[in-house]
């Protein structure tokens, strides 16, 4: 089927960016695709890998998308080269080029490198572009109220304000903060205005709710973030997360192998072994594994504290992904 070979989205808020991709690639049937994702910020932004990902075409036509996150910050000379290999695209792949710069006064953030290029005029005429500024106070509104419809949960518009003014707009967080309303409505499934109370107002890191919700089947949406507040200050907040995995996944140990030195109230015990027989010892064993990639990770060099976290988030979610439970 003929398809567009790119698509630019420009957009601050990396969940919803996460979304569009996911929603595209399944209206254009690559929603199973593999994918790949690059860095326009790295200190090689487009390596090898990406270009023979680009131009390879593989012996069984398989198809593929390519995310490239903070294409924002791309050279001239990196623009000039994606200008020349998209006109030409390989039909079995589906670039992604993510814009994240900040909107200045409601001002989309073009980056002066693109603009007059072949490619941008090009997806412009197409319709090849989606933007938004992320969500704001009425975008917040539409997004619950679309979330409710899909959920067949019941929100009196009265109700509806009440929550919003309590739930937060970085769209990870808020995925969250529904997962639990969405539990609160109950069998009758139906949201009243004291639901807004179960809205996270701290910024302790309420670690296991997380791993559990998961666990449970909850949405593999960037959820960590919800505790990690803002994403720009990933350098100082990601090692807290570390500190705290690992004292999650040393707890979880206790209680699936009945280490009687380690004394937990008996509230969380009931609480937290359900978890611990679902993950087992091989997945609090990877819980370990990783919390020390993430720390090396960045210690060494290697990656960049806010790649860190993005990798650490999606190979948890593969971890309690396989830990769940069956129907």
């Amino acid at each position: 089927m003929p398809r567009q070979g790119y698509s630019f989205l420009v957009c601050p808020d990396p969940e919803l960016l996460r979304r569009r991709v996911d929603a595209l690639a399944a209206g254009g049937g690559m929603g199973s695709a593999e994918r790949k994702v690059f860095w326009g910020d790295d200190a090689e932004p487009l390596p090898g890998a990406f270009w023979e990902a680009l131009t390879q075409k593989s012996l069984f036509s398989t198809p593929k998308t390519l995310v490239l996150r903070r294409a924002h910050s791309l050279k001239a000379e990196a623009w000039d080269r994606l200008d020349k290999a998209l006109s030409a695209a390989n039909s079995e792949v589906w670039v992604f080029l993510c814009l994240e710069g900040a909107w200045d006064r409601g001002k989309v953030p073009i980056p002066a490198a693109l603009s007059k290029r072949t490619l941008w005029k090009h997806a412009e005429k197409s319709g090849w572009i989606w933007q938004s500024k992320g969500l704001d106070d009425k975008a917040l509104r539409g997004f619950v109220r679309d979330w409710a419809a899909a959920e067949k949960i019941g929100v009196e518009p009265q109700v509806l304000e009440t929550l919003c003014r309590a739930l937060p707009l970085d769209a990870a967080a808020l995925a969250l903060e529904l997962d639990k309303l969405a539990l609160a409505a109950g069998p009758e499934r139906r949201l009243l205005a004291e639901h807004a109370e179960l809205v996270q107002q701290s910024e302790d890191m309420d670690l296991f709710a997380l791993m559990d919700a998961l666990a449970k089947g909850g949405s593999p949406a960037l959820v960590w973030q919800r505790v990690l507040g803002n994403r720009g200050e990933s350098d100082s907040l990601l090692f807290p997360l570390v500190g705290a995995l690992c004292r999650e996944a040393r707890t979880l140990w206790a209680l699936l192998t009945g280490d009687e030195d380690v004394k937990i109230h008996p509230y969380v015990r009931q609480l937290k072994t359900p978890l611990a027989r679902r993950l087992g010892k091989p997945g609090l064993q990877r819980l370990f594994d990783l919390a020390l990639e993430a720390d090396l990770g960045v210690k060494s060099g290697s990656r960049k504290p806010e790649q860190a976290l993005e990798l650490l988030v999606a190979e948890l979610t593969g971890v309690f992904g396989a830990g769940r439970a069956g129907p």
